[in-house]
């Protein structure tokens, strides 16, 4: 057999062999069809279910290392897909998929991995990030939106709302990029095609700093925290800034008027997702969490981190920002 003949049936083989990602689909869509019904998919949603396998493989990669270097953690089981609850997974990934949330693009969609000690695997959820609640937001919105913009106001900036002609509008000006001083509250303005509608959410330091969970890590919304290693607590400075922003964000995008006629099931699965960990009132709530939650353990990818529940809402986001997902990352991936 001449050379040319053997390299054209080796590269026949190559384009029949699945690829890991390739392979991810076919399980998913096999395991929603088998707990849910009938599914169809289009090519873009396929892409997007694929991007998600690179991403939810190194989220796992990670807290597998994390477990290894964790004294806390060193007897869990491994992370890793056998130990997936591939379920839950499944129905995540194509409500998602189908909503149209894309991991490879930066604050869209992130990975919460969580130790469900009752099963003894881990649960994967999927959470929108804030530039993927901005994306629901637009594509669900009874009025089109032009932009949503989202900035946060310190003390030697100048800022007032506006309203001219029916239009709620605002002035804003940096009036020293350099020394702007301490955050004192935020803003969000909802851009529309019609600018009768346009609307403007002002909130306080004080108001944001109330969505706050009453477990926030340190790591990002700054405090102290234990050291393991040298046995003390520490002072960590934290990423509040980012942290208030997100939040307002999310106190921006629950503004936006939906179309009751473009809602499906997918927005609603998605968004109840959601809402189950970003809430504006915990208190109501907590009650709920405890339940839903009961065996479960989020896994926080920094090492020797206390283990705990999310008593809130917003406890969550601290963990998907721990494992926030880059999916421009190689990964072989499992055999399914």
């Amino acid at each position: 057999m001449s050379t040319d003949v053997v390299k054209k049936e080796q590269t026949e083989l190559q384009k029949k062999e699945q690829t890991a990602s390739e392979r991810f689909t076919g399980m998913v869509m096999k395991e929603f069809e088998g707990n849910v019904g009938e599914l169809n998919l289009n090519d873009y949603q396929r892409q997007l279910i694929r991007n998600y396998f690179i991403g939810i493989d190194n989220a796992l990669r990670n807290a597998e290392t994390s477990r290894q270097l964790s004294t806390k953690k060193k007897d869990d089981p491994t992370v890793t897909w056998n130990n997936v609850n591939m379920n839950k997974l499944a129905t995540d990934v194509v409500q998602n998929a189908k909503l149209g949330l894309d991991m490879s693009i930066a604050n869209h969609l992130h990975v919460v991995p969580y130790k469900n000690s009752k099963t003894g695997k881990y649960d994967l959820n999927l959470m929108a990030g804030y530039e993927g609640l901005k994306y629901i937001a637009t594509q669900f919105s009874l009025y089109k939106i032009v932009d949503i913009k989202v900035e946060l106001v310190r003390e030697n900036d100048t800022f007032q709302p506006v309203y001219k002609n029916n239009i709620e509008g605002y002035e804003f000006k940096i009036t020293n990029p350099f020394n702007r001083g301490n955050v004192i509250g935020g803003f969000g303005y909802i851009r529309y095609e019609n600018e009768i509608h346009n609307k403007l959410v002002v909130m306080t330091v004080d108001e944001l700093l109330k969505r706050k969970p009453s477990t926030a890590s340190a790591e990002f919304w700054g405090g102290t925290k234990y050291n393991y290693t040298t046995k003390e607590n520490e002072k960590v400075e934290g990423w509040t800034d980012e942290m208030l922003y997100k939040t307002m964000v999310r106190a921006t995008c629950k503004k936006v008027t939906v179309d009751s006629k473009k809602v499906n099931q997918s927005y609603i699965y998605v968004l109840d997702q959601n809402d189950t960990y970003y809430v504006e009132n915990q208190e109501d709530k907590i009650s709920q969490e405890i339940e839903e939650n009961a065996n479960k353990e989020m896994i926080d990818i920094t090492t020797d981190s206390t283990e705990k529940l999310p008593a809130s809402a917003d406890d969550a986001e601290n963990t998907v920002e721990q494992i926030d997902i880059q999916t421009n990352n190689k990964s072989e991936g499992p055999a399914f």
